[in-house]
């Protein structure tokens, strides 16, 4: 089995969170793959595309997924901060962290901002 250290992103037009998470799976997931991860409460019914893969000198894998639902490249996952919070309480409570805990959503201010520019 192989040590993976996961990063899922979920967010809203307000808020993104940056989750990590390390699971053995007897192979790494390739770019393009996706990934469903175990929840009591939600199932798994989330598919994670993976976007990129890094191998590490020391050995350590890391794989990276595409923001959850980025539907047409909004920059985020979910219209209902509710379900959102439902979600991160899920991850959460399955050993998932977020180190940088649920900070603003960025990209997606700086993406209307920029859809606003280019409109004037």
């Amino acid at each position: 089995m192989i040590k993976i250290e996961f990063s899922i992103w979920m967010a809203t037009k307000d808020k993104w969170v940056h989750l990590l998470k390390s699971i053995h799976l007897p192979c790494v997931p390739r770019v393009g793959e996706f990934m469903k991860f175990h929840s009591d409460s939600l199932g798994d019914y989330f598919a994670w595309q993976v976007s990129e893969v890094t191998y590490r000198e020391s050995g350590k894998v890391e794989v990276w997924t595409e923001l959850l639902d980025n539907v047409d490249d909004r920059m985020y996952s979910f219209e209902d901060d509710a379900e959102f919070e439902e979600c991160l309480a899920a991850y959460l409570s399955e050993g998932w962290s977020a180190p940088r805990g649920v900070t603003s959503n960025k990209r997606y201010v700086a993406k209307i901002h920029n859809k606003a520019n280019h409109q004037g």
